[in-house]
């Protein structure tokens, strides 16, 4: 079974940000992000993922979710 993962803690670190410059980017609740950026959330809002883009400059979802094996 594959899973998608939303990687964003290597996009803030590849940026050079925190998650509280991308909550002011984005006005998205810190512990939003939070939750999003360690994988304990497990939905996401499609408005957040525009916002996230467009706060991010990204170009290509890819840099955005991986898709990785599970072995179950």
């Amino acid at each position: 079974m594959k899973k998608v993962h939303l990687q964003l803690n290597q996009l803030l670190y590849h940026q050079g940000l925190s998650i509280t410059q991308l909550h002011i980017k984005t006005g998205i609740r810190r512990a939003t992000l939070s939750e999003l950026a360690s994988g304990k959330r497990q939905r996401i809002q499609l408005e957040h993922i525009d916002k996230i883009v467009n706060a991010l400059n990204i170009k290509d979802m890819n840099e955005l979710f991986r898709i990785e094996e599970n072995d179950e």
